[in-house]
């Protein structure tokens, strides 16, 4: 990392000493430890704090003064999909009302299909536009936390010098989370004063992903114990969940996705926008947080923070070129394998193809043995590829518990697929799919015969 101002010379001892105060500040800022009024540490509490009961009472403060100010503001965002249901209410937003428009001077760029390779963000990206938004990798979780270190800190990008405001979207995730995510925050805004970092808590989906939720939602506990008034905070959990009134899950009436993934529908994403713009205007209401700032001198160079242990296969293991031969044959060379895939017990058990590109899962699927779970989902607002073809050597995995690949242009599916009958989660809607083979027509019955009824025939 970076100083932005060299502090003056002071004597060994002292500057120890000094360091040490920081630091302890800096913590006591983050995780509540006790401190002494002696040291004079001005109020952390009343930091801005945004759930579905914040919109509905303050979302109509926001004036077109405010607009006009964060719409010059520099935004750094890093998400997966979670982030475009987020643009979507953004864009819907400012179709309703000019006022809220904060997407005039946004651009997009896929850092995951790149293989992780920020450098496809050009450097000087800022001097264009207002509002960067880059897709992260997806696994391991903290992946997109060393991809947005990289830009604030590393040359040639160091947008921590000019950003105004960075912020991390999790679709899902773990507790274990916490600590890296929260370290590299802290660590940020010390180095970078000027900047706002708003903290989020990770979002939900439908009550098919009861266990996810459940992760899911120990992270935003811990947020929300731990930071809730002492920075910046938009809790994604509570407004898709609209404050947890049904549960750890979010509210039925704002997805239509067949999945029960992504809050697709414009009742969720105008929630997700209004929150999004109530928490900037809220955190540049206040002034820039002064205990980070003091610390700013304290913090050493760091390197990327450290990642959750995620295991990782040689790249000569059956599985990691299995997996390598499905990216290959869909041409995305670049996308590494341990960013798409899940290692338990040294074999991969979850491989992670959503909204990427793929049109054909090939016969080196059947190698996979141990998958248990296996996304690939499309998306038709994106300028990606849809999947149209499916190996029979699926029907080799018969581990499977949950296999989406709605929102495609399958037409049919292999006869071997009815060999899959651990399935618990299975969504084929919106595909193109007719005069299925008897066993897979069975199959898709007994596991999905809503997605099988609700499929797009017209060409």
């Amino acid at each position: 990392m970076y100083q932005n101002r060299k502090p003056q010379p002071e004597p060994r001892s002292a500057a120890l000493k000094n360091r040490l105060r920081q630091a302890l500040l800096l913590t006591a800022l983050l995780f509540g430890a006790s401190v002494s009024p002696a040291q004079n540490v001005p109020a952390a509490a009343g930091a801005p704090y945004v759930d579905s009961k914040a919109i509905r009472e303050r979302f109509d403060q926001i004036t077109a003064t405010d607009m006009d100010m964060l719409r010059q503001k520099k935004i750094l965002f890093a998400s997966r999909s979670f982030g475009l249901n987020l643009w979507g209410g953004l864009t819907l937003l400012a179709k309703q009302d000019p006022k809220y428009n904060l997407v005039s001077s946004y651009q997009r760029f896929d850092v995951f299909k790149a293989g992780g390779d920020v450098g496809i963000i050009p450097a000087d990206a800022f001097q264009n536009q207002n509002f960067i938004h880059f897709m992260a990798t997806h696994w391991p979780l903290t992946k997109r936390i060393e991809e947005m270190n990289r830009l604030l800190c590393d040359p040639p990008h160091e947008f921590g010098k000019s950003v105004d405001v960075v912020v991390i979207f999790y679709h899902t995730s773990l507790p274990e989370v916490f600590e890296p995510y929260t370290k590299a925050m802290a660590e940020w805004q010390a180095k970078f004063p000027k900047a706002r970092f708003i903290y989020v808590t990770s979002g939900l989906s439908g009550p098919k992903f009861a266990k996810q939720n459940e992760s899911s939602f120990a992270f935003g506990e811990k947020v929300r114990q731990q930071l809730k008034g002492k920075v910046p905070v938009y809790d994604l959990g509570a407004i898709l969940s609209d404050d947890f009134r049904g549960g750890h899950v979010f509210c039925p009436e704002y997805s239509s996705d067949p999945a029960e993934l992504h809050p697709n529908l414009p009742a969720g994403t105008t929630m997700m926008g209004k929150g999004f713009l109530l928490v900037l205007k809220e955190t540049f209401a206040q002034k820039p947080p002064v205990v980070a700032a003091a610390a700013a001198t304290a913090v050493t160079p760091a390197a990327a923070p450290a990642a959750v242990k995620a295991d990782v296969l040689p790249a000569d293991h059956p599985d990691v070129k299995a997996v390598r031969a499905i990216l290959d044959a869909n041409g995305l060379k670049q996308k590494a394998v341990d960013g798409v895939s899940v290692v338990e017990n040294g074999r991969i058990t979850g491989l992670f193809l959503q909204e990427g590109g793929i049109t054909e899962l090939p016969d080196a699927v059947g190698t996979l043995t141990a998958l248990r779970k296996i996304h690939l989902y499309g998306d038709r607002t994106l300028p990606q590829p849809l999947l149209k073809k499916i190996s029979p050597a699926i029907g080799r995995c018969t581990e499977i518990e949950e296999l989406l690949l709605n929102q495609n242009e399958l037409s049919t599916l292999p006869a071997e697929i009815a060999n899959l009958q651990k399935i618990r989660n299975l969504s084929i809607a919106d595909n193109r799919l007719q005069n299925l083979p008897p066993a897979a027509l069975k199959w898709a019955q007994r596991f999905d015969p809503k997605g099988l009824a609700d499929q797009k025939l017209a060409p």
